[in-house]
């Protein structure tokens, strides 16, 4: 899980680290940072419902695909 926060769009509401305070934090100016950028598994409901709770949509998950390797 890849976890992103555009900058342009945080309007600074605090909910992403009042909802997942484990992974969230808000910087000086009260933006939104990732403060964890690789949570536990028992965290990615939180973490996803921040993603819609956003005041600004700023905030996006990437899931990564697993790579499989060998032959076919």
């Amino acid at each position: 899980m890849e976890i992103r926060i555009d900058r342009d769009k945080c309007v600074s509401g605090g909910v992403c680290a009042m909802f997942a305070p484990q992974v969230f934090d808000q910087d000086d100016d009260g933006m939104g940072v990732v403060d964890n950028a690789a949570p536990a598994e028992e965290l990615a409901a939180a973490v996803r419902s921040v993603v819609w709770r956003c005041p600004g949509h700023a905030i996006s998950v990437h899931e990564q695909e697993v790579e499989r390797g060998g032959p076919r």
